[in-house]
């Protein structure tokens, strides 16, 4: 087991990838599939199963080679990936869907409102887009101030080794509102399988009222 995955296993319980693995599910065959910061590719790797068409996105040639080495491996199909930077990218076809897992949290909140915009613009007008991230922060003082600390505590580290923004626990649906975006489908997942459900799963498509 890579050891990014090792950690989010120890750190959520097995939250983080059960959340990844929904928006994964979801995919079918054929889907003109884009996958901005694949990570260790659990979730392309399934939909690489599935017989989807990948294209994977990511700042990290090791977590690109890593994510495509995956999808041969085990769903005996080579991706098509762009090393680079997903904000930088121009004139890319129009996406049935867009999986973004955990890829808001590098950014702070601002630039996090126009990633998700530009997510809106990747997919076509019956596309959606499907996030696995952190929850939204609760009302209760006490309840956030926990959450708060839970996610600072990883982030601390990306922010250090590898430049991640610095910020507080980000309001996903709120900023898919502000994007014309509505939340179809969604799943909460437990910490630890019976701690507070901090970890999120979303299926935004454009809003029917735009």
């Amino acid at each position: 087991m890579n050891i990014y995955d090792l950690l989010a296993r120890c750190w959520s319980g097995g939250a983080i990838l059960a959340a990844r693995l929904w928006c994964a599910e979801r995919i079918s065959a054929e889907e003109r599939v884009m996958v901005v910061g694949p990570g260790t590719g659990a979730d392309a790797a399934c939909m690489a199963q599935t017989g989807a068409r990948l294209l994977l996105i990511d700042h990290s040639s090791r977590m690109l080679e890593t994510t495509a080495r995956r999808c041969r491996s085990e769903g005996n199909t080579t991706p098509q990936q762009i090393h680079g930077d997903f904000r930088t990218q121009k004139d890319l076809e129009l996406q049935n869907s867009v999986v973004a897992p955990f890829f808001l949290n590098i950014f702070c909140s601002e630039e996090a409102l126009q990633v998700m915009r530009q997510l809106r613009d990747s997919i076509g007008p019956e596309g959606r887009i499907l996030i696995s991230d952190f929850s939204a922060p609760p009302r209760n003082f006490i309840a956030r101030l926990a959450m708060e600390i839970w996610h600072g505590i990883p982030m601390a580290f990306f922010y250090l080794w590898t430049g991640n923004a610095w910020h507080g626990v980000h309001d996903i649906p709120k900023m898919a509102e502000q994007s014309g975006l509505e939340i179809t489908a969604r799943k909460k997942f437990a910490i630890l399988k019976w701690g507070p459900r901090w970890i999120e799963a979303l299926e935004l498509r454009q809003s029917s009222s735009l």
